[in-house]
């Protein structure tokens, strides 16, 4: 089933399908596309933010998936993984990690991620 069009794009698409919520952080934004029963799926832009100083861990597996840009990716006890367009990265479960556009004065970077329903993400 589709329930919108992910711009490959900064620019926001135009359609009929409705508004999810979205929440603007110093470290990106962040749409809610789908929140079901088994899965729940965000589309995040991240264009002139702010690293986060703390690293946070999910408790379930994270999948993303890059649509516009590069994304970097630290995990914990990992060097750093640039993820390019088209690029799945899947952050483990238990594991702190942070991501942000790069190069920090590049283009911004547009991502899905998907998890299960109910993972919960905290702070580390």
């Amino acid at each position: 089933m589709l329930l919108r069009r992910i711009p490959d794009e900064p620019k926001r698409a135009t359609h009929d399908a409705p508004q999810m919520s979205r929440r603007e952080t110093p470290y990106g934004s962040v749409e809610v596309l789908h929140q079901g029963a088994d899965l729940t799926a965000w589309r995040i832009e991240k264009d002139g933010e702010e690293i986060d100083p703390a690293m946070e861990v999910c408790d379930r597996e994270d999948a993303l998936v890059v649509l516009h840009g590069t994304l970097r990716m630290e995990l914990a006890g990992s060097p750093p993984v640039d993820v390019h367009v088209g690029e799945v990265f899947v952050i483990p479960a238990g594991v702190p990690f942070r991501g942000y556009r790069w190069p920090r004065n590049g283009e911004p970077c547009i991502f899905a991620a998907v998890a299960p329903a109910g993972a919960e993400f905290t702070p580390h």
